[in-house]
């Protein structure tokens, strides 16, 4: 909680009315003032939002006044990254970065690539280090099942598309086994040798010495030298992709993809999940109420919108489509609200995990399952989410996903994308709440409250049955942009690969800090949480010194740390920190950048 509350600095609904009309009542007790995320609300406010919660209240969902109180269970009018002033976004780079922009002791290098991180006394993965004479695209990934949907759904116009492996020429391969080998002989004049000048054992504990990267992959490779530590961010697609291709991850993975086993840490790249959202279309027809669709179909309106914006910093513009939702529980929408979490609770933990899946991943899964059982049969706690567009889509996405997937890499070449596979509803429990959650939608347009609004059932089609409407949830799910878990904070035996200090086990100065950790997705959208994650992971970051012991067993021993007061941006004074982030290499030389 106090990492939440430093980053924002929260600011209440502009009028007493719009806050009753709205159900909005802020609690300013879990809640910053001063922190560099702005968060307010629009100067727009769609009707349809309040009609909605209207209907949810009719069929006993209850409203959730402030949905940071942690009694999420119900409609929410959610607040946004928002300038109350200037109504723009308050992004990452306006809230973190341009503070610190002009500091002598930050050096930001965009557009580059990260190929791969060298470790003190370790061989490295030497294609990483080879130019190619063709670029790969980056950014899709690959669908490791292409007769199924893709993690963008089959409503996507997202090309996840196949990526063959670039050629090398006879030049770039010359030119990549000279690097190989000054690399070796550099990393074997840096590492400590035993009395009588043996190559050293390999290490018990590995220690980043320096991060390799490319503007692309037919530039030379780059290598900055590291003397404190070095922080993955970049992402729960990527992170697991860059430790593999620097030799920390399932052994079998590595072997395969001849890369040096450095570290076998199984839990990377598992544990894969998001909210795997299903759109539904409902459209409204009442004209006395506006929707975001008029910025389409009526010229006039999106003309007077930017008018008033321009103007007075007010309008529909200042508002996004999605504002009013909900999260409910399972018990508000079904009278039969336990034969789900009753089915959850009679799996084991290997029967729907993917085969080959290794002992410590299902260990942390079986205790991950009974979490989830509990949460899906609490008739206070969310079990997916209305996402309300305020044109008649009520989208329906899973809070508690009991599904998981997998990032992993089918070579070891850095510009190759990694391998996704989100293997939504591989669990038959997600596809039954979606299911639920459609027939409450049936039930929801019904009201008197929002019939008033002239829905029209449009998709999943009416009178669907339910084997309909599962295939409707199988051929539609998508993303929520809501991936985590690949590098999941977890103990060592239970598939996990950081601490809670963030150290990837196995090392004494690799950290990651980004949504990968985390191992069990809240019900809930994941950008305060990150930002969180980043506030928390700033003060473990600057409590360690650079001249700290490293501990000796292992796994890790843990004590907690306390908050400090000063800001994420806050710079230290001693060491170098090297920040890797998703697509973009930024080398932060003697501060922390989170």
């Amino acid at each position: 909680m106090p990492y939440f509350q430093r980053s924002e600095s929260y600011h209440p609904v502009a009028s007493l009315e719009l806050a009753m009309n709205f159900s909005i009542e802020a609690n300013m007790s879990v809640h910053g003032t001063s922190g560099p995320v702005n968060v307010s609300f629009a100067h727009w406010f769609w009707g349809t939002s309040a009609v909605l919660f209207d209907a949810l209240n009719e069929l006993g969902v209850p409203t959730a006044y402030d949905p940071n109180m942690g009694q999420i269970a119900g409609a929410s009018f959610l607040p946004l990254s928002l300038d109350p002033v200037t109504a723009t976004r308050s992004t990452a780079r306006r809230a973190y970065y341009d503070p610190v922009a002009d500091r002598p002791n930050l050096w930001v290098s965009t557009g580059q690539h990260a190929t791969q991180i060298f470790f003190q006394g370790m061989d490295a993965n030497d294609n990483a280090t080879v130019m190619t004479s063709q670029d790969n695209p980056l950014g899709q990934g690959i669908s490791s099942a292409p007769d199924i949907p893709g993690i963008f759904g089959g409503t996507s116009t997202l090309d996840v598309s196949r990526s063959g492996q670039p050629p090398t020429t006879l030049l770039s391969r010359k030119l990549g086994s000279l690097l190989r080998w000054f690399r070796r002989a550099t990393r074997r004049g840096l590492s400590p040798r035993q009395a009588n000048g043996a190559e050293p054992m390999v290490p018990v504990r590995l220690r980043a010495v320096g991060v390799e990267y490319a503007a692309n992959s037919r530039r030379p490779r780059q290598t900055v030298n590291v003397t404190r530590e070095v922080i993955i961010a970049a992402g729960a697609f990527h992170s697991p992709q860059l430790l593999m291709l620097s030799g920390i991850g399932p052994a079998a993975v590595l072997q395969e993809n001849n890369i040096p086993l450095n570290m076998d840490l199984p839990g990377v790249g598992s544990n894969l999940h998001d909210h795997g959202q299903v759109w539904t279309w409902y459209p409204y027809n009442n004209s006395a109420f506006s929707t975001p669709l008029e910025f389409i179909n009526d010229p006039a309106f999106a003309e007077d919108a930017w008018t008033d914006y321009w103007a007075n910093r007010t309008g529909p513009l200042t508002s996004g489509a999605f504002d009013g939702v909900a999260f409910p529980a399972l018990a508000a929408i079904t009278n039969s609200s336990t034969v789900i979490p009753d089915a959850a609770s009679s799996q084991t933990a290997s029967q729907y995990l993917a085969n080959g899946t290794h002992s410590s991943v299902l260990l942390g899964y079986a205790r991950q399952l009974e979490l989830l059982t509990t949460a899906l049969a609490d008739p206070t706690r969310a079990s997916y989410e209305i996402v309300n567009s305020n044109t008649g889509a009520l989208t329906v996405a899973n809070m508690r996903p009991l599904s998981r997937g997998s990032v992993t890499i089918n070579s070891s070449l850095p510009f190759d994308s990694p391998v996704i596979n989100p293997r939504y509803s591989s669990n038959p429990i997600d596809a039954q709440v979606l299911l639920a959650a459609i027939r409450f939608n049936e039930r929801l347009i019904a009201t008197e409250s929002l019939s008033q609004l002239d829905p029209v059932h449009m998709y999943p089609p009416p009178h669907a049955t339910d084997v309909e409407v599962l295939q409707w949830i199988n051929t539609h799910m998508q993303t929520e942009y809501h991936p985590v878990g690949t590098c999941a904070m977890m103990p060592y035996q239970l598939g996990g690969v950081v601490s809670p200090e963030l150290l990837v086990y196995g090392t004494s100065n690799l950290r990651v800090v980004d949504s990968s950790i985390i191992p069990i997705l809240p019900a809930a959208h994941l950008q305060a949480v990150v930002y969180g994650i980043a506030e928390k992971a700033a003060d473990i970051i600057k409590a360690a010194s650079p001249r700290s012991s490293i501990p000796t067993s292992f796994p890790f021993s843990y004590d907690p740390l306390p908050a400090t007061p000063s800001a994420t941006s806050a710079a230290t004074e001693n060491g170098e920190t090297a920040v890797v982030t998703h697509f973009v290499t930024v080398v932060a030389t003697q501060t922390v950048y989170v």
